[in-house]
C-alpha cells in the first residue's frame, strides 16, 4: 500500500484510534533501551538491566541508583515532538484521527498537539508528587534537586509521573482507551507491528475491519494486518497527512 491509498482508507473512516508505536520516539532519536546494545551498556554501567532499574522494587530500594538512571537515561533524552508525532497531530486537528493511545514517556503526542491522548504508563511530565502528602513537584525539580529528590514536607522520595514495572496502571485509563478502540472502525499501528504488547493489549477489544500498519520493517504478523506500510514512519505519516489535506481542500474548492 501507498501513502494515497492509506490516506483514502482514512478519509472514508468514521473513527479512526491511533496506537503509537516505539518506532514512533526511536525515529526521533529517543533510545528506548529495548535493543541488545543499549541493554547491554546500561547493564555495564549501573550493573543492572533496564528492566530491573526502571522498577518499583529498584525505586523502594536504591532509590539513589535508580534516579541516577532515570535523570541520565530518561529525562536527559526529553526533546521536542519530531516530525512523526507533528504529522499525527495534523490528522487529529483534521478530525481524522479521533485519539491515540501510547505507552511512551514522553508525551510527544499531546504535545504536538493532539487532542486526545491515553498515555497509558503516564509522563515524565505529569503528576511528580510525594507518595506520602500528595505535594506535586516540576520536572525541573527531579532533575536538579540532590541525589536524591525529597518532598520538602516529607522528606520521603519523590515519585515520578511515570508508572514503573510493578506498579498498577491507572485502571480509568485503561477502560477509556479500550472503549475508544472498541468505538473505532480503522486502526492506525504507527511504527508498531500486530504482535507489540499495546496491541495485543486493545485489540481484543476491536470490532471493526481495517487495521492499517506502518512500520519501516517487515514482520512476521504483518500478514493479520488488512492493510501494510513498509515505511519509516515519519515519512508515511507525512505524506498521509499531505494526501489528506489535498483532499479536504479539493472538497472544499
Amino acid at each position: 500500500m501507498n501513502s494515497a491509498q492509506i490516506a483514502k482508507i482514512l478519509w472514508e473512516s468514521k473513527y479512526t484510534v491511533c496506537l503509537s508505536g516505539r518506532e514512533m520516539i526511536v525515529d526521533d532519536g529517543i533510545d528506548s533501551m529495548r535493543n541488545m546494545l543499549s541493554a547491554y551498556a546500561i547493564e555495564m554501567e549501573y550493573g543492572y538491566s533496564p528492566e530491573e532499574v526502571f522498577s518499583a522494587k529498584f525505586f523502594n530500594n536504591r532509590t539513589e541508583l535508580f534516579y541516577k538512571f532515570y535523570r541520565e537515561k530518561v529525562l536527559a533524552q526529553d526533546k521536542e515532538p519530531g516530525r512523526a508525532f507533528t504529522a499525527l497531530a495534523r490528522l487529529d486537528q483534521m478530525g481524522i484521527v479521533k485519539s491515540t493511545i501510547t505507552r511512551q514517556l514522553y508525551d510527544f503526542p499531546r504535545r504536538a498537539g493532539c487532542r486526545r491522548v491515553f498515555n497509558l504508563h503516564g509522563t515524565i511530565h505529569e503528576r511528580n508528587c510525594c507518595p506520602r502528602c500528595g505535594r506535586d513537584y516540576s520536572l525541573e525539580y527531579l532533575r536538579t534537586e540532590g541525589k536524591v529528590p525529597l518532598c520538602s514536607q516529607c522528606r520521603v522520595p519523590v515519585h515520578p509521573g511515570v508508572r514503573l514495572l510493578g506498579e498498577m496502571v491507572d485502571i480509568k485509563v485503561i477502560s477509556q482507551a479500550a472503549e475508544e478502540v472498541a468505538k473505532a472502525d480503522t486502526l492506525l499501528l504507527a511504527g508498531t507491528n500486530m504482535r507489540a504488547e499495546v496491541v495485543q493489549q486493545f485489540i481484543r477489544y476491536y470490532e471493526g475491519n481495517r487495521v492499517i500498519v506502518i512500520h519501516e520493517k517487515e514482520h512476521f504478523s504483518d500478514k493479520e494486518a488488512d492493510y501494510t506500510v513498509i515505511q519509516n514512519v515519519s515519512d508515511a505519516l507525512t505524506e498521509i497527512a499531505e494526501e489528506l489535506r489535498r483532499m479536504q481542500e479539493a472538497q472544499g474548492a
